[in-house]
């Protein structure tokens, strides 16, 4: 049996963002208020951000074509290779599956 992991299985900023939020949300005036000890520890470790949705830089259609051109590449030549082995399907059910019966 596994050793159970007591790890979280993301990534630290992510973990320490969500938890700032949590402790944001416990903080709200609707909420109730939280204790000394788990604000003091909130005060000591400030959170350090790479920027808000509003100053982040959003890429353009073309940059994302650009960067995304090889995955158009590769669905295009899924979908052919999908449609020709339905076609092929079809043929085998139309035509020779029934001669053999």
């Amino acid at each position: 049996m596994a050793k159970k992991r007591s790890k979280p299985n993301i990534a630290p900023e992510v973990l320490e963002r969500a938890r700032a939020e949590l402790r944001s949300k416990a903080a709200a005036p609707d909420a109730p208020k939280a204790d000394a000890e788990s604000v003091a520890s909130a005060k000591a470790k400030p959170i350090v951000r790479s920027g808000t949705l509003a100053t982040r830089r959003v890429p353009t259609k073309e940059e994302l074509d650009h960067e995304y051109r090889y995955i158009i590449r590769d669905l295009r030549a899924m979908l052919t290779l999908a449609g020709s082995l339905f076609l092929f399907v079809i043929i085998m059910a139309l035509f020779v599956v029934p001669r053999i019966f």
